[in-house]
């Protein structure tokens, strides 16, 4: 079974690219029954914002992650640099220092693909 690490570095720049990594990250669960992560890294967690306006459908997309069995993280150091912190993200994400979760989950032998 394959172990992947997904890393959403895009951020609303590319709404498409975003939506492509979470579609991709739930298909890769449900259909190749992979374990994966999902890592909301660099400008990537400007989706976590739940004050912008589309923030509806960007939970929705996390909650269909959760429902599928991803585990969901940020990086702190990311959130802090677009001036986000716990309480202007969603709720039941789990905030790491995405470089050293990056590595250690490479040491597991994660896979690790960015959008």
């Amino acid at each position: 079974m394959a172990k992947i690490l997904v890393l959403l570095l895009t951020g609303k720049e590319n709404i498409h690219a975003e939506m492509v990594a979470f579609n991709f990250a739930i298909n890769a669960v449900k259909n190749a029954h992979s374990t994966l992560e999902f890592l909301f890294l660099g400008r990537g967690v400007q989706a976590l914002n739940s004050r912008q306006k589309n923030s509806p459908q960007f939970l929705e997309q996390i909650e269909g992650l959760r429902r599928a069995g991803c585990t969901v993280k940020a990086c702190k150091v990311s959130l802090e640099s677009e001036g986000l912190d716990e309480s202007s993200i969603f709720g039941n994400i789990d905030l790491v220092l995405g470089g050293v979760e990056v590595n250690s989950k490479i040491e597991e032998g994660f896979s690790v693909i960015s959008f």
